[in-house]
Protein backbone atom coordinates (compact mmCIF):
# COMPACT_ATOMS: atom_id res chain seq x y z
CA UNK A 1 0.00 0.00 0.00
CA UNK A 2 2.89 2.38 0.81
CA UNK A 3 4.37 1.96 -2.69
CA UNK A 4 1.06 2.91 -4.36
CA UNK A 5 0.76 5.96 -2.13
CA UNK A 6 4.28 7.15 -3.00
CA UNK A 7 3.57 6.63 -6.72
CA UNK A 8 0.43 8.80 -6.52
CA UNK A 9 2.32 11.54 -4.71
CA UNK A 10 5.01 11.54 -7.49
CA UNK A 11 2.41 11.85 -10.24
CA UNK A 12 0.71 14.79 -8.48
CA UNK A 13 4.09 16.54 -8.05
CA UNK A 14 4.92 16.21 -11.76
CA UNK A 15 1.50 17.62 -12.73
CA UNK A 16 1.95 20.56 -10.33
CA UNK A 17 5.37 21.34 -11.81
CA UNK A 18 4.02 21.21 -15.39
CA UNK A 19 1.13 23.54 -14.49
CA UNK A 20 3.51 25.97 -12.79
CA UNK A 21 5.84 26.06 -15.80
CA UNK A 22 2.95 26.68 -18.18
CA UNK A 23 1.61 29.49 -15.99
CA UNK A 24 5.06 31.16 -15.89
CA UNK A 25 5.35 30.95 -19.70
CA UNK A 26 1.88 32.46 -20.22
CA UNK A 27 2.49 35.26 -17.72
CA UNK A 28 5.91 36.09 -19.19
CA UNK A 29 4.41 36.28 -22.72
CA UNK A 30 1.81 38.75 -21.41
CA UNK A 31 4.48 40.82 -19.74
CA UNK A 32 6.76 41.40 -22.78
CA UNK A 33 6.66 41.68 -26.60
CA UNK A 34 7.98 38.91 -28.77
CA UNK A 35 11.49 39.56 -30.11
CA UNK A 36 11.49 39.99 -33.93
CA UNK A 37 13.44 37.52 -36.00
CA UNK A 38 16.21 39.41 -37.82
CA UNK A 39 17.10 38.13 -41.28
CA UNK A 40 20.12 39.59 -43.08
CA UNK A 41 18.93 39.84 -46.64
CA UNK A 42 21.14 42.72 -47.74
CA UNK A 43 22.77 40.60 -50.42
CA UNK A 44 19.40 39.82 -51.95
CA UNK A 45 18.06 43.36 -51.63
CA UNK A 46 17.33 44.95 -55.00
CA UNK A 47 18.90 48.28 -55.83
CA UNK A 48 16.35 51.04 -55.94
CA UNK A 49 17.08 53.19 -58.97
CA UNK A 50 14.86 56.08 -59.86
CA UNK A 51 13.32 55.83 -63.34
CA UNK A 52 15.01 57.90 -66.02
CA UNK A 53 12.81 60.09 -68.18
CA UNK A 54 14.28 60.62 -71.65
CA UNK A 55 13.01 63.96 -72.87
CA UNK A 56 13.95 66.99 -74.94
CA UNK A 57 17.12 68.59 -73.67
CA UNK A 58 18.87 65.29 -72.86
CA UNK A 59 21.50 63.69 -75.10
CA UNK A 60 20.26 60.29 -76.36
CA UNK A 61 23.89 59.11 -76.35
CA UNK A 62 25.19 60.16 -72.92
CA UNK A 63 21.89 60.86 -71.13
CA UNK A 64 23.29 64.23 -70.05
CA UNK A 65 21.25 67.43 -70.21
CA UNK A 66 22.77 69.84 -72.74
CA UNK A 67 21.91 72.51 -75.31
CA UNK A 68 22.98 70.41 -78.31
CA UNK A 69 21.00 67.32 -77.31
CA UNK A 70 19.46 66.89 -80.77
CA UNK A 71 22.53 67.87 -82.83
CA UNK A 72 24.07 65.19 -84.97
CA UNK A 73 27.35 64.08 -83.37
CA UNK A 74 30.80 64.09 -84.97
CA UNK A 75 33.14 61.11 -84.53
CA UNK A 76 36.74 62.39 -84.36
CA UNK A 77 39.71 60.04 -84.78
CA UNK A 78 42.51 60.41 -82.22
CA UNK A 79 46.02 59.00 -82.40
CA UNK A 80 46.91 56.23 -79.97
CA UNK A 81 50.64 56.31 -79.28
CA UNK A 82 52.03 57.60 -76.00
CA UNK A 83 53.48 60.79 -77.52
CA UNK A 84 50.04 61.75 -78.76
CA UNK A 85 48.26 60.76 -75.54
CA UNK A 86 50.35 63.23 -73.59
CA UNK A 87 48.83 65.90 -75.84
CA UNK A 88 45.21 64.71 -75.96
CA UNK A 89 42.72 67.54 -75.96
CA UNK A 90 38.95 67.54 -75.37
CA UNK A 91 38.47 63.76 -75.22
CA UNK A 92 37.01 64.14 -71.72
CA UNK A 93 34.21 66.21 -73.32
CA UNK A 94 33.16 63.41 -75.67
CA UNK A 95 29.82 61.75 -75.00
CA UNK A 96 31.20 58.41 -76.20
CA UNK A 97 34.77 57.11 -76.62
CA UNK A 98 35.85 54.05 -78.60
CA UNK A 99 39.29 52.52 -77.91
CA UNK A 100 40.44 49.71 -80.19
CA UNK A 101 43.57 48.23 -81.83
CA UNK A 102 44.48 49.74 -85.17
CA UNK A 103 46.88 47.06 -86.46
CA UNK A 104 46.67 43.26 -86.27
CA UNK A 105 50.32 42.61 -85.44
CA UNK A 106 50.34 44.72 -82.29
CA UNK A 107 47.75 45.94 -79.84
CA UNK A 108 48.35 49.68 -79.79
CA UNK A 109 44.85 51.09 -79.41
CA UNK A 110 43.61 54.14 -81.29
CA UNK A 111 40.67 56.21 -80.07
CA UNK A 112 37.58 57.88 -81.47
CA UNK A 113 35.68 60.57 -79.58
CA UNK A 114 32.01 61.14 -80.43
CA UNK A 115 30.89 64.69 -79.64
CA UNK A 116 27.27 65.77 -79.37
CA UNK A 117 26.90 68.05 -76.33
CA UNK A 118 30.25 69.87 -76.41
CA UNK A 119 31.73 71.98 -79.23
CA UNK A 120 35.52 71.91 -78.67
CA UNK A 121 37.80 74.15 -80.70
CA UNK A 122 40.74 71.72 -80.65
CA UNK A 123 40.32 67.93 -80.78
CA UNK A 124 43.34 65.73 -81.29
CA UNK A 125 46.11 64.95 -82.08
CA UNK A 126 44.26 63.21 -84.89
CA UNK A 127 45.21 60.16 -86.95
CA UNK A 128 43.73 57.84 -89.53
CA UNK A 129 40.79 55.52 -88.90
CA UNK A 130 39.86 51.93 -89.70
CA UNK A 131 36.79 50.13 -91.00
CA UNK A 132 35.54 49.33 -87.51
CA UNK A 133 35.69 53.00 -86.54
CA UNK A 134 33.42 53.77 -89.49
CA UNK A 135 31.03 51.05 -88.33
CA UNK A 136 30.79 52.36 -84.75
CA UNK A 137 30.48 56.01 -85.89
CA UNK A 138 27.61 55.04 -88.17
CA UNK A 139 25.91 53.05 -85.39
CA UNK A 140 25.73 56.30 -83.40
CA UNK A 141 24.42 58.32 -86.35
CA UNK A 142 27.62 60.41 -86.36
CA UNK A 143 29.52 62.21 -89.11
CA UNK A 144 32.87 60.40 -89.30
CA UNK A 145 36.00 62.61 -89.23
CA UNK A 146 39.40 60.87 -89.71
CA UNK A 147 42.79 62.22 -90.71
CA UNK A 148 43.22 59.63 -93.48
CA UNK A 149 42.71 55.88 -93.25
CA UNK A 150 43.60 52.40 -94.44
CA UNK A 151 43.02 51.52 -98.09
CA UNK A 152 39.98 49.38 -97.24
CA UNK A 153 38.52 52.11 -95.04
CA UNK A 154 39.14 54.87 -97.57
CA UNK A 155 37.60 52.68 -100.26
CA UNK A 156 34.39 52.54 -98.22
CA UNK A 157 34.39 56.32 -97.84
CA UNK A 158 34.81 56.71 -101.62
CA UNK A 159 31.57 54.73 -101.95
CA UNK A 160 30.08 57.16 -99.42
CA UNK A 161 28.68 54.47 -97.16
CA UNK A 162 28.59 57.10 -94.38
CA UNK A 163 28.67 60.87 -94.14
CA UNK A 164 32.26 61.90 -93.49
CA UNK A 165 34.82 64.72 -93.64
CA UNK A 166 38.39 63.59 -94.35
CA UNK A 167 40.77 65.99 -92.63
CA UNK A 168 43.71 64.54 -94.59
CA UNK A 169 42.18 65.69 -97.87
CA UNK A 170 42.19 62.26 -99.56
CA UNK A 171 38.51 61.34 -99.87
CA UNK A 172 35.98 64.06 -100.66
CA UNK A 173 34.39 65.81 -98.94
CA UNK A 174 37.58 66.98 -97.29
CA UNK A 175 38.33 69.18 -94.34
CA UNK A 176 40.32 72.38 -94.63
CA UNK A 177 41.68 75.00 -92.24
CA UNK A 178 40.59 76.11 -89.71
CA UNK A 179 38.33 73.05 -89.37
CA UNK A 180 41.33 70.73 -89.81
CA UNK A 181 44.77 72.15 -89.14
CA UNK A 182 48.31 71.46 -88.01
CA UNK A 183 49.04 73.47 -84.90
CA UNK A 184 52.22 72.74 -82.95
CA UNK A 185 51.38 75.49 -80.45
CA UNK A 186 48.75 73.18 -78.95
CA UNK A 187 51.32 70.58 -77.95
CA UNK A 188 52.41 70.36 -74.32
CA UNK A 189 54.89 67.49 -74.81
CA UNK A 190 57.21 66.36 -77.62
CA UNK A 191 55.39 64.63 -80.46
CA UNK A 192 57.56 62.36 -82.61
CA UNK A 193 55.34 59.84 -84.32
CA UNK A 194 52.47 61.98 -85.58
CA UNK A 195 51.93 65.51 -86.76
CA UNK A 196 50.15 68.06 -84.54
CA UNK A 197 46.81 67.60 -86.29
CA UNK A 198 43.70 69.06 -84.65
CA UNK A 199 40.12 69.84 -85.62
CA UNK A 200 37.59 72.48 -84.62
CA UNK A 201 34.01 71.27 -84.24
CA UNK A 202 32.31 74.59 -84.98
CA UNK A 203 34.26 74.77 -88.27
CA UNK A 204 33.50 71.13 -89.10
CA UNK A 205 29.81 71.97 -88.74
CA UNK A 206 30.24 74.63 -91.44
CA UNK A 207 31.77 72.08 -93.83
CA UNK A 208 28.97 69.64 -93.05
CA UNK A 209 26.42 72.32 -93.98
CA UNK A 210 28.28 73.03 -97.24
CA UNK A 211 27.87 69.36 -98.13
CA UNK A 212 24.18 69.33 -97.20
CA UNK A 213 24.64 66.85 -94.38
CA UNK A 214 21.62 66.57 -92.11
CA UNK A 215 22.72 67.99 -88.76
CA UNK A 216 19.66 66.85 -86.79
CA UNK A 217 20.21 63.71 -84.74
CA UNK A 218 18.44 60.72 -86.27
CA UNK A 219 20.16 57.97 -84.27
CA UNK A 220 18.55 55.74 -81.66
CA UNK A 221 20.91 56.43 -78.75
CA UNK A 222 21.05 54.22 -75.67
CA UNK A 223 18.76 53.25 -72.81
CA UNK A 224 19.44 55.22 -69.62
CA UNK A 225 18.65 55.22 -65.90
CA UNK A 226 19.49 57.53 -63.03
CA UNK A 227 22.57 57.03 -60.88
CA UNK A 228 22.36 54.50 -58.08
CA UNK A 229 21.67 56.33 -54.79
CA UNK A 230 24.85 57.10 -52.87
CA UNK A 231 24.03 54.82 -49.92
CA UNK A 232 23.68 51.84 -52.26
CA UNK A 233 26.98 52.26 -54.10
CA UNK A 234 29.88 49.95 -53.23
CA UNK A 235 32.93 51.49 -51.61
CA UNK A 236 35.48 49.93 -53.96
CA UNK A 237 35.92 48.66 -57.49
CA UNK A 238 38.88 48.40 -59.86
CA UNK A 239 38.67 47.50 -63.56
CA UNK A 240 41.80 46.54 -65.52
CA UNK A 241 41.55 46.43 -69.30
CA UNK A 242 44.53 44.29 -70.23
CA UNK A 243 45.92 45.89 -73.33
CA UNK A 244 49.66 45.67 -73.88
CA UNK A 245 51.92 47.94 -71.84
CA UNK A 246 52.10 50.97 -71.80
CA UNK A 247 48.43 51.18 -72.87
CA UNK A 248 46.93 49.08 -70.08
CA UNK A 249 43.95 50.98 -68.67
CA UNK A 250 43.05 50.91 -64.97
CA UNK A 251 39.75 52.36 -63.78
CA UNK A 252 39.25 53.12 -60.10
CA UNK A 253 35.63 53.43 -59.03
CA UNK A 254 34.76 56.63 -57.15
CA UNK A 255 31.50 56.17 -55.20
CA UNK A 256 31.16 59.90 -54.52
CA UNK A 257 30.87 60.79 -58.22
CA UNK A 258 29.73 57.33 -59.37
CA UNK A 259 32.44 57.45 -62.02
CA UNK A 260 35.62 55.54 -62.90
CA UNK A 261 38.87 57.47 -62.69
CA UNK A 262 41.12 56.38 -65.52
CA UNK A 263 44.83 55.54 -65.14
CA UNK A 264 47.45 54.14 -67.52
CA UNK A 265 49.73 51.34 -66.38
CA UNK A 266 52.89 51.66 -68.46
CA UNK A 267 54.75 48.56 -67.28
CA UNK A 268 54.31 45.59 -64.97
CA UNK A 269 54.84 46.47 -61.33
CA UNK A 270 54.65 50.21 -61.92
CA UNK A 271 52.19 52.54 -60.26
CA UNK A 272 49.24 53.52 -62.49
CA UNK A 273 49.44 57.16 -63.60
CA UNK A 274 46.35 59.39 -63.92
CA UNK A 275 45.27 59.82 -67.55
CA UNK A 276 44.80 63.56 -68.04
CA UNK A 277 43.04 65.64 -70.69
CA UNK A 278 45.34 68.53 -71.59
CA UNK A 279 42.43 70.80 -72.57
CA UNK A 280 40.63 70.56 -69.23
CA UNK A 281 43.56 69.39 -67.05
CA UNK A 282 41.14 66.86 -65.57
CA UNK A 283 41.51 63.12 -65.22
CA UNK A 284 39.27 61.10 -67.51
CA UNK A 285 36.42 59.65 -65.46
CA UNK A 286 33.74 57.92 -67.55
CA UNK A 287 30.50 56.93 -65.85
CA UNK A 288 30.09 53.77 -67.95
CA UNK A 289 32.68 51.30 -69.28
CA UNK A 290 31.84 48.78 -72.01
CA UNK A 291 34.29 45.96 -72.74
CA UNK A 292 33.85 43.69 -75.76
CA UNK A 293 36.24 40.85 -76.60
CA UNK A 294 35.84 39.53 -80.13
CA UNK A 295 37.79 37.94 -82.94
CA UNK A 296 40.42 40.13 -84.58
CA UNK A 297 41.50 39.26 -88.10
CA UNK A 298 43.58 40.97 -90.79
CA UNK A 299 42.63 41.88 -94.34
CA UNK A 300 44.37 39.39 -96.64
CA UNK A 301 44.50 39.23 -100.41
CA UNK A 302 44.46 35.40 -100.41
CA UNK A 303 41.03 35.18 -98.71
CA UNK A 304 37.90 34.82 -100.86
CA UNK A 305 35.51 37.09 -98.94
CA UNK A 306 32.78 36.84 -101.56
CA UNK A 307 32.62 33.07 -101.04
CA UNK A 308 31.62 33.84 -97.45
CA UNK A 309 28.75 36.03 -98.66
CA UNK A 310 30.66 39.22 -97.88
CA UNK A 311 31.82 42.19 -99.88
CA UNK A 312 35.34 42.08 -101.32
CA UNK A 313 37.40 44.55 -99.24
CA UNK A 314 39.91 44.92 -102.09
CA UNK A 315 37.32 45.84 -104.72
CA UNK A 316 38.47 49.26 -105.98
CA UNK A 317 41.88 49.14 -104.26
CA UNK A 318 44.83 49.30 -106.68
CA UNK A 319 47.49 46.58 -106.78
CA UNK A 320 50.16 48.69 -105.09
CA UNK A 321 47.98 49.29 -102.04
CA UNK A 322 46.83 45.67 -101.99
CA UNK A 323 50.43 44.50 -101.72
CA UNK A 324 51.33 47.14 -99.15
CA UNK A 325 48.25 46.70 -96.96
CA UNK A 326 47.97 42.90 -97.12
CA UNK A 327 47.81 41.74 -93.48
CA UNK A 328 48.45 45.26 -92.16
CA UNK A 329 45.04 46.35 -90.88
CA UNK A 330 42.50 44.69 -88.57
CA UNK A 331 38.92 43.67 -89.00
CA UNK A 332 37.14 43.00 -85.73
CA UNK A 333 34.04 40.83 -85.81
CA UNK A 334 31.90 43.69 -84.54
CA UNK A 335 28.80 43.53 -86.71
CA UNK A 336 29.80 45.78 -89.59
CA UNK A 337 27.46 45.43 -92.59
CA UNK A 338 30.21 44.84 -95.16
CA UNK A 339 32.73 42.26 -93.97
CA UNK A 340 31.52 40.65 -90.73
CA UNK A 341 29.70 37.40 -89.98
CA UNK A 342 29.29 38.02 -86.25
CA UNK A 343 26.53 40.31 -84.97
CA UNK A 344 26.48 39.49 -81.28
CA UNK A 345 28.77 38.32 -78.52
CA UNK A 346 29.65 38.61 -74.83
CA UNK A 347 29.99 42.00 -73.17
CA UNK A 348 31.06 43.12 -69.74
CA UNK A 349 29.86 46.50 -68.51
CA UNK A 350 30.90 48.46 -65.44
CA UNK A 351 28.67 51.18 -63.99
CA UNK A 352 27.17 52.10 -60.61
CA UNK A 353 30.11 50.21 -59.12
CA UNK A 354 28.72 46.98 -60.59
CA UNK A 355 30.16 44.28 -62.84
CA UNK A 356 27.46 43.38 -65.37
CA UNK A 357 27.94 40.45 -67.73
CA UNK A 358 25.71 40.18 -70.77
CA UNK A 359 25.47 40.29 -74.54
CA UNK A 360 25.98 42.89 -77.27
CA UNK A 361 23.91 42.73 -80.44
CA UNK A 362 23.81 44.67 -83.69
CA UNK A 363 21.53 44.19 -86.67
CA UNK A 364 23.19 44.11 -90.09
CA UNK A 365 22.87 47.66 -91.39
CA UNK A 366 25.00 50.78 -91.72
CA UNK A 367 23.11 52.86 -89.15
CA UNK A 368 21.98 50.05 -86.87
CA UNK A 369 22.81 50.75 -83.20
CA UNK A 370 24.58 48.51 -80.73
CA UNK A 371 22.26 47.08 -78.12
CA UNK A 372 23.32 45.61 -74.78
CA UNK A 373 21.52 43.06 -72.61
CA UNK A 374 22.17 41.55 -69.18
CA UNK A 375 22.24 37.82 -68.44
CA UNK A 376 18.45 37.80 -68.08
CA UNK A 377 18.01 39.35 -71.52
CA UNK A 378 16.91 42.71 -70.13
CA UNK A 379 18.19 45.88 -71.90
CA UNK A 380 21.09 47.48 -70.06
CA UNK A 381 20.45 51.08 -69.06
CA UNK A 382 23.47 53.35 -68.75
CA UNK A 383 23.77 56.12 -66.19
CA UNK A 384 24.06 59.72 -67.44
CA UNK A 385 27.63 60.54 -68.40
CA UNK A 386 30.44 59.54 -70.69
CA UNK A 387 30.48 56.01 -72.10
CA UNK A 388 33.92 54.52 -72.85
CA UNK A 389 33.90 51.37 -75.01
CA UNK A 390 36.93 49.08 -75.26
CA UNK A 391 37.01 46.56 -78.10
CA UNK A 392 39.65 43.91 -77.41
CA UNK A 393 41.11 41.10 -79.49
CA UNK A 394 40.25 37.53 -78.56
CA UNK A 395 43.63 37.04 -76.83
CA UNK A 396 42.98 39.83 -74.30
CA UNK A 397 40.85 39.96 -71.16
CA UNK A 398 39.45 42.22 -68.45
CA UNK A 399 39.75 41.79 -64.68
CA UNK A 400 37.74 43.28 -61.83
CA UNK A 401 38.42 43.60 -58.10
CA UNK A 402 35.87 44.43 -55.43
CA UNK A 403 38.45 44.78 -52.62
CA UNK A 404 41.92 46.36 -52.48
CA UNK A 405 44.92 44.07 -52.77
CA UNK A 406 46.74 43.37 -49.53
Amino acid sequence: MEEKKDYKILIVAVIVLLLAGASFFILSKKGRKAEPIVVDNTKQEKEVVEPFEMKDGISPISGVECDNWNRRPFAIMYSGDMDARRNFRALSQADFVLEMDHRPMHSQPRLMGVFQCATPTAMGPMRSGRTDHINVAASLGAIYVPWGGSSVGKNLLKKHVVDHIDCNGEVAPVGYAPACRKDASLLVAPLHSAGPAFSNLAELIKIAKENNYDLTYKGKGFHHQNDLPRDQRPSYGRVIVKQIYPYRAVYQYDPETNSYKRFLLKKEGAMPKPDIDQATKKQYAPKNIITIITKKEAWRTDVDYKAQGLQDPWDGVNEEHKIRDNGQYPNFQLGDPWFDTKFEGPVRIFMNGQDIKGTWKKSKGVNEPFRFYDEKGEPIKFVPGQIWMHVLAHDKHVSYRTEPEN
